[in-house]
């Protein structure tokens, strides 16, 4: 999947978990989230937040698992991606 449209998936999945506002403006968030990709830290809170929600009741009915599945399988590997950036061999 490109950055670009990572970014969006992102800022719609944050949007349907209710994690921003549907109000919020989008060019921010996604400027927020090109520098946080590269943050290990913000990446690993973005999958506690997404794995959290997903298994609360709420979303269960609606939730399109296999759009989510995708998402979470690139932020891993952009995690597992800056782990391994900051080991020397």
């Amino acid at each position: 999947m490109d950055q670009y449209k990572l970014i969006k998936e992102i800022i719609k999945t944050c949007k349907y978990f209710k994690v921003i506002d549907y109000e919020i403006n989008d060019p921010f968030v996604e400027k927020k989230i090109i520098d946080g990709l590269e943050d290990i830290i913000f990446v690993e809170n973005l999958l506690n937040i997404f794995y959290s929600k997903m298994k609360s009741k709420r979303f269960q009915k609606t939730l399109n698992q296999n759009r989510l599945k995708k998402l979470l399988i690139e932020l891993e590997k952009i995690r597992l991606n800056l782990e391994f950036k900051g080991v020397n061999y």
